[in-house]
């Protein structure tokens, strides 16, 4: 009950302040979005045991900070080359280890890491560049909000419909109680989300480019839900951090949004603002 109630008593705080982040956007979303990728590296660190150090990971810390202000002003393809910088720093550090399986897993953990938290860009990218060319500046944030909508609509559907209804389990090594009932019942409500938003936003945009977004988004995102499960089951931890009360850490909120921002961006570019 008390886990209830903080899960409730931050959503009411957070999502009020999300809102306006998103719609308003500029330096404070900027800001919010490497809070994100600082904690969500951090947390990805400690979930999968890799001892932090100066050389690589405070390095690595400094460049995804760098990356998301870099993202902001020269747009996608400052993170290519900020991805390599980082790659180039990770591997080079693993030279001066002594025990080469230590260093290797520490590559392999730290690389993913870094590539992991660096899709917090795609909030920066899909909000702030004039890649896509938007007719109004807020469309882009009612595109992320659109986003939000599809997932939270998406995640709430598969638990309250595959938690008593699910038989058919998902991927039981993986995620025990996910269900392909589950799975569906989110894909159907996630797309039904973003037929919806035809009439609340996004009015200009043709319906079966908004079906298509929602269906994509549902998909990915539930699929990015358990890519993270992979390493909370394989280092045996339930959440990856406490530091939001009543919801577990960065990553356990956002684990979904991280797959569906990045298919949003691309969607964008090839399907409706071509």
């Amino acid at each position: 009950m008390k886990q209830l109630a903080a899960r409730v008593l931050v959503a009411l705080i957070a999502i009020p302040i999300l809102v306006n982040l998103v719609l308003y956007g500029r330096f404070m979303l900027v800001a919010f979005v490497s809070v994100l990728t600082a904690l969500g590296f951090w947390e990805f660190m400690k979930m999968t045991q890799t001892r932090i150090q100066f050389f690589p990971h405070v390095l690595v810390f400094i460049c995804l900070i760098a990356t998301n202000w870099f993202v902001y002003y020269y747009g996608e393809s400052a993170l290519l080359y900020s991805l390599l910088a980082g790659f180039l720093i990770v591997t080079f550090s693993a030279v001066f280890r002594r025990d080469v399986a230590t260093a290797s897993n520490r590559i392999v953990f730290t690389l993913f890491g870094l590539f992991y938290v660096s899709l917090f860009n795609f909030f920066i990218l899909v909000r702030e560049t004039d890649l896509l060319k938007y007719s109004d500046y807020k469309e882009a944030g009612v595109w992320i909000l659109f986003v939000f909508a599809v997932i939270w609509i998406c995640d709430t559907a598969a638990y309250f419909i595959g938690t008593p209804l699910g038989k058919h389990k998902m991927s039981p090594m993986v995620s025990p109680n996910k269900s392909w009932e589950g799975f569906a019942a989110g894909m159907i409500f996630g797309t039904v989300t973003g037929w919806a938003f035809s009439f609340l936003a996004l009015k200009d945009i043709p319906i079966h480019q908004l079906l298509i977004a929602a269906f994509t988004i549902s998909l990915v995102g539930q699929l990015g839900d358990l890519v993270e499960s992979i390493f909370k089951r394989r280092f045996g931890v339930k959440d990856s951090s406490n530091i939001i009360p009543g919801h577990g850490g960065v990553l356990d909120r956002f684990d979904s949004l991280l797959y569906a921002m990045p298919a949003l961006y691309f969607l964008l570019l090839v399907l409706v603002y071509r």
